[in-house]
């Protein structure tokens, strides 16, 4: 009897083996024909849309895009106003490595708000701000003002020296008049 159960399990293993080894088509299709499938489908799209399925689509597309996007802008700049906070352009002798660098600049600044107008009309707050840029202009160096990182960093601090001393109140930018170094 127990020879009987040993040829039982033997046969069982053996079945268990066979089972393993034979290909089962379910996984065949979905591991192989599925990939291919995908592949053709992708195929047949990249097509349809290389042979011509949407140019003209796709410019018109683009041409109104790039339309909203003036019309946008061109309403932002309609709703912007400028005012000078300076009567004058500030004339400044930079710290230097020896040779005298001087810099000349005259500004506006841009905002939205009309209150803006009214603190920057404000004769004392005008000297305050004339003495805030010229702190911050006299310690500049002329490596600080090189290339468009040194002209953006410029600006953001004129900006932001600017909006500390009419606070709540914001401008937008600052739009040079002139700038000029010696």
């Amino acid at each position: 009897m127990a020879e009987d159960v040993e040829k039982e399990g033997e046969a069982d293993g053996a079945e268990a083996e066979a089972g393993k080894s034979k290909p089962d088509i379910k996984k065949l299709a979905l591991f192989i024909g599925l990939p291919a499938v995908i592949l053709i489908l992708a195929g047949v799209a990249g097509a349809l849309l290389l042979l011509g399925g949407g140019e003209d689509e796709v410019d018109v597309a683009a041409a109104e895009a790039a339309e909203t996007a003036a019309l946008e802008q061109q309403t932002y700049m309609d709703r912007m106003a400028t005012a000078s906070p300076l009567d004058e352009p500030i004339t400044v002798s930079l710290v230097g490595t020896g040779r005298r660098t001087t810099i000349i600049v005259s500004f506006q600044v841009a905002y939205q708000d009309a209150r803006v107008a009214e603190q920057l009309a404000d004769p004392m707050r005008r000297q305050v701000l004339r003495d805030s840029y010229l702190e911050f202009l006299r310690t500049l160096r002329p490596e600080d003002l090189d290339g468009s990182m040194g002209h953006f960093r410029f600006k953001a601090e004129l900006v932001r020296r600017t909006n500390l001393i009419i606070a709540p109140l914001e401008v937008d930018d600052v739009l040079f008049d002139e700038f000029m170094m010696q």
